[in-house]
């Protein structure tokens, strides 16, 4: 429900151990763009952790929350801030306030994961799989952890360890794994690349294994992790 402008659980007791509660309100909060209020967080937290993989339920509000939009940045600092993403994500922890390499990143590693499924929520109708999409955006940056030498390489088993705990099957931890991986190789292509070169455009094809629905996901990855890095 909301109240005095947050949104705060009802007095039903049917849900107290609802271990996707935390998950349904996230959505409502994200969708309203209000603040889940300190208290309704404090109880979602001592609520009974995801059972592993995670059911199709949970899979399909996790993606929801992650096509919410703007209201996905100040929901999901709620519920980072009350300990429940760790719990979703343990690999979250390691890039929480990270600063970045780069000078072209105007924030820092975690709030660059969410700006980018903030903007890739506005792209899933060029793909097939939008959960895909959002989830690449969510974990693509997951491997810039300390000692990481290429970070790409580094975060796509972490993001496939991620997807594969969630109860995805084999072929989509794979997609999942190829699009963290490759996340950079269309900018390189593009920009240190003759596009007229028939070796470009089969480094292209043979990076996303010659799969359209691929090459589209990672088309749309590609832009929104640029717009969320800076103008």
């Amino acid at each position: 429900f909301e109240s005095d402008g947050e949104v705060v659980l009802g007095t039903s007791r049917a849900a107290v151990n609802d271990v996707l509660l935390p998950l349904r309100t996230a959505v409502v909060a994200a969708r309203a763009g209000l603040p889940i209020s300190p208290t309704t967080l404090s109880n979602l937290g001592a609520l009974p952790d995801i059972p592993q993989p995670w059911p199709a339920m949970a899979r399909e509000l996790f993606a929801d929350l992650l096509a919410s939009g703007p209201g996905l940045v100040g929901t999901w600092e709620g519920l980072d801030q009350a300990g429940i993403v760790d719990r979703w994500l343990p690999e979250w922890a390691a890039v929480r306030s990270r600063p970045q390499r780069n000078a072209v990143h105007r924030h820092t590693v975690d709030r660059h994961l969410v700006e980018t499924v903030v903007h890739a929520s506005g792209l899933v109708r060029s793909v097939s799989r939008p959960d895909l999409l959002l989830l690449a955006a969510l974990l693509h940056d997951i491997g810039k952890i300390r000692g990481a030498g290429d970070h790409s390489v580094v975060g796509a088993p972490l993001a496939e360890r991620v997807v594969a705990r969630m109860g995805y099957g084999a072929a989509d931890v794979a997609t999942i794994g190829l699009l963290v991986r490759e996340h950079l190789t269309l900018i390189e292509l593009a920009t240190r690349r003759d596009h007229d070169d028939p070796r470009t455009v089969q480094a292209v094809v043979d990076t996303v294994d010659g799969r359209r629905d691929v090459l589209d996901l990672l088309t749309a990855l590609t832009e929104a992790d640029a717009v969320a890095a800076g103008p």
